[in-house]
């Protein structure tokens, strides 16, 4: 009789012979009643019987057997994953599916098992998995917080160091608002970064955190987009570095620079002192003059101190250096130039004694010492062979004749010499007729701050002056 009921199986069942799968027929009482050529021909002849279970992988065997009989308990479909042992190939991956019929052997209910080979997806799923979180650990190695942001501003991901810096758990799946885990200070900053970006465009802000009872923390946050083909914006990666320790000495160096200046500018005044207590009679002429050239000195330290010794704009200087004249008709003293350029500190330290020598011998001796001369300041950046170069041009008119002195002076080396010390430069220094000319030209690379762009706006450059 169990002769009869194979035959009878295997007249039932043999069309899923043709099925690449491997495909197990069972029975209500768990009874296996067909295995189909792909199954039978799998590994050693023992594994077509009910033993099959012994070639699953032990580390898979516990949680496939249980699986499957909480799914026969049920009586619902169940599906797995697993290793199967195989002689010739090791462990391959499969995919157990557990399906009920609705009838079987002698009209009786059954299951049907059935094996798909998943080796070669199953390989490929498992090394992206590993490249994904060795790239997540190469990511929270960094001590830099690196987030990924949506377009609409939500966290699709955030490393190690971003989520202890914001006190979020790694482990919350994210898609919070990023902005909303800042301080309400940094949001400002933060929406028009975040639009920049949106928009295609690299962006940068400040922003603060604070935990609490700690101290605040600063970040540098730059916003690079990240664009698909169509060049849309897909996503936005945020990498922010925390910047605090900096902030902190660059407020001990300014701290310091402060105490510096006012040492130095303490010490200038001890020395006019010491000059005035020493020189046998303090009213002497050359008294004045040096206290007014060391006064000088002092008003060019104080403009370079307030632009943080990252230089100062030519208009500034020309401004501090020709204060000595006083209130002078702006028709006599005419400035032309483009407006914002930026000298370097040693530029604009020499440049500036410079105009302030050629000023004071403009009162006693030049177009200022009458009613109706005129004192004419031009300045250019200019193209030439090697490089743009830069030209500052003093000229007088209009004042008595002038002639040049018979012996050089302390004044003549300020003014002829001392800018020379500029990598490059060249001065010419005139006494003609109509009036004195000096002429200073030097490459643009060796005076010329370029960190930032100027903020002025060009000016009428009085082109005969500086061609």
């Amino acid at each position: 009789m169990a002769q009869d009921k194979n035959l009878f199986s295997e007249s039932r069942y043999s069309a899923l012979d043709l099925v690449p799968d491997m495909i197990c027929v069972c029975g209500r009482d768990g009874s296996h009643e067909y295995f189909n050529r792909a199954w039978r021909e799998y590994g050693t002849a023992g594994f077509a019987s009910s033993g099959w279970v012994e070639s699953v992988l032990p580390a898979d065997r516990r949680r496939v057997e249980q699986e499957m009989r909480d799914g026969l308990r049920a009586g619902e479909a169940c599906e797995t994953e697993l290793r199967l042992l195989h002689p010739g190939d090791g462990a391959r991956w499969f995919l157990l599916r557990a399906r009920p019929l609705p009838g079987g052997a002698e009209g009786g209910g059954g299951w049907l098992y059935s094996l798909m080979d998943i080796n070669a997806r199953k390989r490929r799923e498992l090394a992206l998995l590993r490249d994904i979180r060795m790239q997540a650990e190469m990511l929270n190695v960094s001590v830099d917080c690196i987030k990924l942001v949506r377009p609409d501003g939500t966290l699709s991901h955030m490393n190690r160091a971003g989520c202890l810096a914001l006190d979020v758990a790694e482990e919350s799946g994210f898609g919070m608002d990023w902005l909303c885990l800042l301080p309400k200070e940094s949001h400002q900053a933060g929406r028009q970064a975040l639009l920049k970006a949106r928009q295609g465009e690299n962006a940068r802000f400040l922003g603060v955190s604070q935990l609490p009872g700690q101290n605040p923390r600063y970040w540098d946050n730059m916003l690079t987009p990240l664009k698909n083909a169509d060049e849309s914006v897909e996503a936005i990666l945020c990498v922010s570095r925390d910047v605090t320790v900096q902030r902190a000495s660059d407020r001990r160096i300014a701290s310091l620079l402060h105490e510096l200046t006012h040492r130095s500018k303490n010490m200038l005044a001890v020395v006019q002192a010491l000059i005035r207590r020493t020189v046998p009679d303090p009213q002497a002429p050359f008294v004045s003059v040096l206290g007014q050239r060391i006064a000088a000195i002092a008003r060019n330290q104080d403009l370079l101190i307030n632009g943080e010794w990252s230089g100062i704009t030519i208009e500034k200087l020309l401004a501090s250096q020709t204060a000595v004249i006083g209130d002078v008709n702006q028709e006599r003293m005419l400035l032309h130039g483009e407006g914002g350029l930026r000298l370097l500190p040693e530029t604009a330290e020499r440049i500036g004694l410079a105009i302030y020598e050629l000023t004071t011998n403009a009162i006693k001796y030049g177009a200022l010492s009458n009613e109706s001369g005129t004192v004419t300041i031009s300045w250019a950046v200019r193209e030439r062979e090697g490089g743009a170069g830069f030209r500052l041009v003093w000229e007088e008119s209009g004042g008595p004749p002038v002639q040049a002195p018979a012996a050089q002076g302390f004044g003549t080396a300020v003014i002829e010499r001392n800018p020379l010390a500029v990598l490059g430069a060249s001065v010419i220094y005139r006494y003609a007729p109509a009036g004195v000319t000096w002429t200073f030209d030097a490459p643009v690379s060796s005076i010329m701050d370029r960190t930032e762009p100027g903020k002025g706006t060009p000016a009428d450059i009085d082109a005969a002056a500086v061609s």
